[in-house]
């Protein structure tokens, strides 16, 4: 279920080295979703351990200075939703002392990108380490709260979420004004999805079970031409937020079914979700 990655940097010396902890069904990659990774200063002066959040993904899309805006409220909102007496140990703030670093490079805007998408954090001087069993227990700490996070608001099926409309409301009522930047569609108050799906296993979930919806036989090649060649959704059979422990080993062909984009919106407009063949009977074809 985890995967360990590190990088001290990639044909050059990396000015905040790390050491990351994935759980594969949020990610397996520090360029999204949301992860447990040790960040060391960029002057060696110390490391901390933190619950952090990709943000290459969102950049592509709405730009370097957007995409940092997003992490920092998506941090709060996933703090909220945590509550200060599980993060108390973890409550530091990230502080990679970047003023070493020169300004408009790479290396420093990785490392305010860090800064902003900091959830969770304690801080290790390098002058006074702590010995292993306390740094094996807070690794252990951090992991269960990386566990909680997921299960709360990872791999929700809906971007725009009950959960997320109410954070979304409340911060506009408290500013008084409308937070364009971090809502893709702001009339319907709708955030941009806070996580990202484990890209590896739906792919292969879509390559094995092809790309014509399982409710409705929509094919996007068909409609659309080249643009809409290789789309279809997966959506799982029983929802994330239903399943419980720690391990959860899922089948691409067994606990997923591919549908169009319609029929996914629509099939968790229904509380409980119904299985496929039940949605099925409701389709008006």
């Amino acid at each position: 279920m985890y995967s360990v990655k590190a990088s001290a940097g990639n044909g050059s010396w990396a000015k905040v080295p790390w050491i990351a902890i994935f759980n594969k069904l949020v990610t397996e990659s520090v360029q999204s979703g949301f992860y447990c990774v040790y960040l060391f200063r960029a002057d060696f002066s110390g490391v901390y351990l933190s619950l952090n959040q990709g943000i290459a993904d969102k950049r592509k899309k709405f730009g370097l200075g957007k995409s940092r805006d997003m992490v920092r409220d998506q941090a709060q909102l996933f703090k909220d939703k945590l509550g200060s007496d599980k993060l108390r140990e973890f409550s530091e703030p990230l502080d990679l002392q970047l003023d070493s670093i020169p300004k408009e490079t790479t290396s420093r805007r990785l490392g305010i990108a860090y800064e902003a998408g900091n959830i969770a954090s304690k801080f290790y001087s390098s002058e006074s380490l702590p010995d292993d069993k306390e740094l094996v227990g807070d690794v252990r700490k951090m992991l269960e709260i990386y566990f909680s996070l997921f299960e709360e608001v990872s791999l929700k099926e809906e971007a725009d979420s009950d959960l997320f409309k109410e954070v979304s409301l409340k911060k506009e009522a408290k500013n008084n004004e409308p937070k364009k930047e971090w809502f893709e569609d702001p009339t319907k108050y709708r955030l941009h999805r806070v996580t990202e799906r484990n890209q590896t296993l739906s792919k292969k979930v879509k390559q094995l079970q092809g790309y014509e919806c399982k409710a409705c036989g929509f094919d996007f090649e068909s409609r659309y031409g080249e643009i809409g060649r290789g789309y279809i959704e997966a959506h799982h059979n029983v929802p994330i937020s239903n399943l419980s422990g720690a391990k959860i080993q899922l089948d691409p062909l067994k606990d997923f079914t591919v549908l169009c984009s319609n029929c996914h919106s629509m099939i968790h407009r229904i509380k409980p979700t119904p299985t496929l063949e039940e949605f099925r009977q409701k389709l008006k074809i």
